[in-house]
């Protein structure tokens, strides 16, 4: 799952960035409002975690043209101020949930998680995929016979990426936005060969992740 991080303060992004990649998140960060809201209207981000009071473009507004523009993508907003009316502006403008800072980082991971899993196509708190149930948090499958599988962080993105769209047509490019980072090339061959090697761990007959020729992958 891909997360951008709109914080301008350093001393908070930061470790906020890397406890979530620690937990297999893709992250992005921004460091004012105008920035952040370029990249979110550019990139495809599962969650956006979003700081109220930010330079150049305040949290509220990035919000509010955010939803103006139809952008549905999950968002957490953070701030220190503890105000009920900060809040309701908040909620008023589109967010998700709100947390209020210092906020333990576990108790992100979960919320992060809740927004996402009631965004998605399928909602459910188990993931089933054939004869497997999917356990994102530790890259780990589990076979109908309690044989173990052990994914790679990028298999595992994939995987549960389809799973949460189950029943709709997903391409490379949007599996490369939210599965990889900003950095990844475009026109990299990376999605293909690991449709492959995760094909070859859970799908040998190619009878779960199906390939729609010309316009990506699907697991119905």
């Amino acid at each position: 799952m891909k997360v951008l991080i709109i914080e301008d303060e350093d001393a908070l992004r930061k470790p906020i960035r890397l406890f979530l990649e620690n937990k297999r998140f893709e992250v992005d960060e921004a460091e004012d409002g105008k920035i952040g809201l370029e990249m979110a209207r550019i990139s495809n981000y599962d969650c956006i975690i979003l700081d109220l009071n930010l330079p150049e473009i305040d949290g509220v507004e990035v919000c509010k043209r955010l939803r103006d523009e139809k952008n549905t993508t999950p968002i957490i907003m953070a701030t220190a101020r503890s105000q009920i009316y900060n809040k309701l502006e908040g909620f008023e403008t589109g967010a998700d949930d709100y947390m209020t800072k210092p906020f333990n980082l576990e108790e992100l991971v979960a919320r992060i998680k809740a927004v996402i899993k009631r965004n998605s196509l399928n909602k459910s708190e188990a993931l089933i995929f054939g004869q497997y149930t999917i356990h994102p948090e530790s890259n780990l499958v589990i076979s109908s016979n309690s044989r173990e599988i052990m994914l790679s962080n990028k298999e595992m993105g994939i995987l549960e990426y389809l799973l949460r769209n189950k029943g709709r047509i997903v391409s490379s490019e949007e599996l490369l936005e939210h599965v990889w980072s900003t950095e990844v090339d475009t026109f990299t061959q990376t999605v293909k060969t690991h449709i492959k090697t995760l094909r070859k761990k859970v799908d040998t007959q190619k009878e779960l992740i199906l390939s729609v020729k010309g316009k990506g992958y699907i697991i119905r």
